[in-house]
């Protein structure tokens, strides 16, 4: 790792300007090539208690500056692409960089996890030192430098600053890694000059110049909203919508958060379909995992219930018979209940949180029903929405 990381500083302070002795970056060069084609592997620790078998860190990032000092070695590039098991999260990043630096983009977009979740590293003192924020940041750097235009260099840049601020003591990678991503992204930032003039329906409700800008409904006129842009640099905008489309469809996806409703008769036998009888009375369980070592607080857990189904009981702790009968159940900080859905709120963790409440099946026929949904109440990025479908009742 050591070599590693020395050779990779060489390249960017030759980029920079500074003078390297050609020789002596030959010799770390060729160390490196020899290194890259031993087959090892390390057990490592991830997610607090998670294990698995993994090539070291040193192989993925050695890969990678092998291929941004233009030395790439295909024969272990295309070994650890077929054997990507074998890789942790961040190395996977560092792979799939080698590819784009070696000008084949289609094995880049192979490769390239779509985002940087799932997978958390516990923090070692030795081998390839990494923890949470070093990964995230040697990971940025690779993808600022293979594909700048990509996605997902914004979304891990404001996750890697929110993780570097909240940690009180930081070591060198984690310092040296995130001044190499976030200033590459800084100079980048510095030369622009952009402005914009924000249209909705036609007439302008407001420029923008420099820092944030944050408009809501009440600013808009109409649903086509304009924006022109003048100067060089970048402008990035999101837009937030919160509620159910009118035909019911959503996007089902995981960012960050796993929410998973299930069944189960008054007995606590999990139903297998949603073929149900009128009358009926059932358990519902909502899971809610996050899929970081990192604590989610406020996250409103909301399922949305078709029209054939009332809430019966929203705790289900008050029915003494049931309740022996789902012993794994957690206890919400609060709830809402109202006629078409039911929230829990919460505070989320790796560690999955399971919620119950009960159902009363008053109508028959056929019926929709809305997805259940996770959302992070102050970062709509958290988020986790499945499970939407039909519900029959005789």
């Amino acid at each position: 790792w050591g070599t590693a990381y020395a050779a990779h500083f060489l390249i960017e302070a030759k980029k920079a300007g500074y003078d390297v002795d050609k020789q002596f970056m030959e010799n770390i060069l060729r160390y490196l090539k020899k290194q890259v084609r031993k087959r090892k592997t390390i057990k490592y620790i991830y997610n607090r208690d998670k294990n698995k078998k993994i090539a070291p860190k040193e192989l993925a990032y050695s890969l990678y500056v092998l291929a941004l000092s233009g030395n790439q070695d295909m024969s272990a590039m295309n070994y650890y692409k077929a054997n990507r098991d074998l890789l942790s999260l961040d190395a996977k990043y560092l792979l799939a960089a080698s590819y784009a630096l070696s000008g084949d983009k289609s094995r880049f977009e192979q490769i390239v996890p779509k985002a940087f979740e799932g997978e958390e590293s516990m923090p070692v003192f030795g081998g390839s030192f990494h923890s949470p924020i070093r990964d995230i940041a040697l990971s940025l750097n690779a993808l600022i430098e293979a594909d700048p235009e990509n996605i997902q260099v914004q979304i891990l840049a404001r996750h890697l600053s929110q993780k570097y601020k909240a940690q009180k003591y930081l070591n060198t990678q984690e310092r040296a890694f995130t001044f190499l991503a976030m200033g590459k992204i800084a100079r980048k930032s510095a030369k622009s000059n952009i402005t914009a003039v924000i249209k909705s329906g036609g007439n302008k409700i407001a420029d923008f110049s420099k820092g944030t800008l944050t408009l809501n409904t009440e600013n808009l006129q109409s649903d086509n909203i304009e924006i022109n842009v003048q100067g060089n640099g970048k402008l990035y905008y999101y837009y937030e919508v919160e509620g159910i489309s009118s035909d019911g469809s959503y996007i089902e996806e995981d960012n960050y958060l796993k929410v998973r409703k299930t069944f189960y008769d008054r007995n606590g036998v999990q139903k297998t379909s949603n073929n149900f009888t009128q009358n009926e009375l059932v358990v519902v369980k909502l899971s809610v995992t996050g899929s970081q070592n990192t604590t989610i607080e406020n996250v409103a857990v909301t399922d949305m219930l078709p029209a054939c189904f009332e809430i019966e009981n929203p705790r289900l702790s008050s029915v003494p018979a049931l309740s022996d009968k789902f012993k794994n159940k957690s206890y919400p900080e609060n709830t809402d209940m109202r006629d078409d859905r039911i929230t829990f709120f919460a505070t989320v963790t790796n560690k999955t949180k399971n919620f119950y409440y009960m159902i009363r099946v008053v109508s028959t026929g056929e019926f929709n029903m809305g997805p259940v949904g996770a959302d992070a109440m102050y970062n709509g990025e958290y988020h986790s929405y499945n499970g939407a479908g039909k519900v029959f009742v005789k």
